[in-house]
């Protein structure tokens, strides 16, 4: 009898609750009671699939994620590269990314529809907005006239474009208020969640003002070999692992290691710093570029990534090396033309890939 009556009381009560409660059992069933919510439980950027045209709004803080990318003169070949890039970006990354596209009326539909199939897919969010570059090239024509007669091939060709140089006055370009960005070229493939490439800021020197990667071909080795014949002891345009330290099973702890010049296809920026340096803002001039190539013999033709290895030799503080798995260049052009006795020195790349640079138009790998 007192197990009835103490399984009458227990139902009664459940009745009353449910009663009292009707409008919650409505919207829930029993199962889920039990079961955690899942969207308690997910990552913040996994709430909704957000993509917002927006007009740049400094955050102030470390929270603040800002990729520069060029797309602009579109034609297939660009836009199945711009394509790849947005979707390992979006597929990999766990932060709200700004993407601020730099970009022509012809190219701007096709970058705003590439992008939402990659939202639309991955259920990611991410702010965009566009410049004109045009306009761009508008604000750095001082910098543009500088660069080309020493860092360009024969006019009209592709590097004498002022797109290559619009990197040396980003600092230009962006919001007044924007602390920090990272400048991708549209062949380059995330690997990893770009999350971790900012993190690369907190690894910058006081005096760092550009974090680039090295670049992994023996390209400035052939622009210098006039100032090699007469300085054969100099360690610039020869490669990163010495061929030594290359053909030893064992890796010296204490090694001397070459300047094979840097590669433009991640450029980290602190614009605070930028917009600060008289040494570097001085040395945009025309007159500064003239004495550094005359000092190095130097005729280019790569735009701002020249320019960028001879500041790099000279300041060595200004620029914080990051490390090639960053920028994991895949063109071998130069292992078939001359180079193939020493190719393997300047392309080798120590640790797990986090972002492939397919430049000279090659396949990165799937």
């Amino acid at each position: 009898m007192n197990k009835v009556l103490l399984f009458l009381i227990i139902v009664s009560g459940f009745l009353v609750i449910f009663y009292a409660n009707s409008d919650f059992f409505s919207r829930k069933s029993l199962w889920a009671i039990f079961q955690p919510d899942l969207e308690d439980v997910r990552p913040l950027h996994n709430f909704t699939a957000e993509i917002k045209r927006v007009k740049y709004s400094p955050r102030h803080n470390d929270t603040e994620y800002n990729i520069f990318v060029i797309y602009a003169k579109q034609n297939y070949q660009l836009q199945k590269k711009f394509e790849l890039f947005a979707k390992s970006l979006v597929k990999y990354t766990t932060i709200k990314v700004h993407l601020h596209i730099i970009t022509d009326e012809k190219s701007e539909l096709s970058a705003e529809e590439l992008l939402r199939e990659q939202i639309n897919h991955y259920k990611k969010s991410i702010y965009y907005t566009f410049y004109d570059v045009e306009e761009c090239a508008e604000k750095i024509s001082d910098i543009v006239h500088a660069m080309m007669p020493y860092f360009s091939s024969n006019p009209g060709s592709y590097y004498s474009d002022a797109l290559f140089y619009l990197s040396l006055g980003l600092h230009r370009i962006a919001d007044p208020q924007m602390r920090r960005a990272i400048l991708i070229d549209c062949d380059v493939v995330f690997r990893t969640d770009v999350r971790l490439l900012f993190n690369e800021f907190h690894k910058f020197s006081i005096d760092n003002l550009f974090g680039l990667a090295p670049e992994l071909t023996p390209v400035y080795r052939h622009i210098l070999y006039r100032y090699r014949a007469n300085y054969v002891n100099t360690n610039f345009g020869s490669s990163y692992y010495p061929s030594s330290v290359m053909r030893s099973k064992h890796k010296h702890k204490h090694i001397k290691h070459g300047y094979p010049g840097l590669n433009s296809g991640v450029v980290m920026f602190d614009f605070q710093r930028i917009r600060e340096s008289r040494l570097y803002l001085e040395n945009l001039k025309e007159g500064y570029v003239r004495k550094i190539t005359q000092k190095y013999s130097f005729k280019g033709h790569l735009g701002d990534q020249d320019y960028f290895t001879l500041l790099g030799y000279e300041f060595p503080a200004l620029i914080y090396r990051l490390d090639c798995v960053w920028n994991r260049q895949l063109c071998t052009w130069w292992k078939d033309h001359g180079y193939s006795d020493v190719f393997d020195a300047y392309f080798h790349c120590e640790g797990k890939v986090k972002v492939y640079h397919g430049n000279c138009n090659t396949r990165v790998p799937e």
